[in-house]
């Protein structure tokens, strides 16, 4: 008698349905082709979730921007990273490499098409966004003497900035480096203008 794990499917069924959105798209995607393309029963899908809403949950905690990041979490930054550059290089490099992978950006911008939709998915993105901005906001302020709301801004021009390589980098003509450095530099220029006014 054969007994699957009940992570394997589940991972086959995440996998399945995260090929599928990022090639369709939420809506034009169906339990019945998520199912299919993962190889087991449509009752098996049910066992696990409740809904396609409820997958599509699943994989907006798997592609938030915070999960991106782990260097956000290093209670030791300025020693592991001695100036901001270095700091956001990091992060920028976390970030970019985490959304290269199995259909992350793909999904990420699916999921903001839809998140004024599904009440669920708009207060899962508002809150993990919110909080992702609020920490990296604290970080640049252990680095650099400026007001909360000035490195906010600058954490959210860097965040836009990683977003919109991922949408349309491969049309900027630079390397992922050079354009890192570029707007790590712009972000440093608005945070000394900022410091010095």
């Amino acid at each position: 008698m054969s007994t699957k794990s009940p992570g394997k499917t589940r991972e086959k069924l995440v996998s399945a349905a995260m090929e599928l959105f990022a090639k369709k798209g939420f809506d034009k995607t169906t339990v019945d082709e998520i199912v299919a393309k993962a190889g087991v029963a449509k009752g098996t899908f049910y066992l696990y979730f409740k809904s396609k809403d409820d997958l599509i949950k699943e994989l907006a905690f798997e592609v938030m921007p915070i999960m991106a990041m782990p260097s956000l979490n290093d209670p030791y930054i300025t020693l592991s990273y001695p100036t901001l550059e270095s700091y956001l290089l990091q992060l920028g490099k976390e970030f970019l490499d985490f959304y290269s992978e199995n259909y992350r950006a793909d999904i990420f911008f699916h999921m903001l098409s839809v998140r004024r939709r599904m009440k669920s998915l708009n207060e899962i993105y508002s809150q993990s966004c919110s909080e992702l901005l609020r920490e990296g906001a604290r970080r640049i302020t252990a680095y650099v003497k400026v007001g909360f709301e000035d490195a906010l801004i600058a954490f959210q021009m860097f965040l836009a900035s990683l977003m919109h390589y991922l949408h349309a980098g491969d049309c900027l003509g630079f390397s992922r480096e050079h354009y890192l450095k570029k707007v790590i530099s712009a972000v440093i220029h608005h945070l000394k203008l900022s410091a010095s006014v």
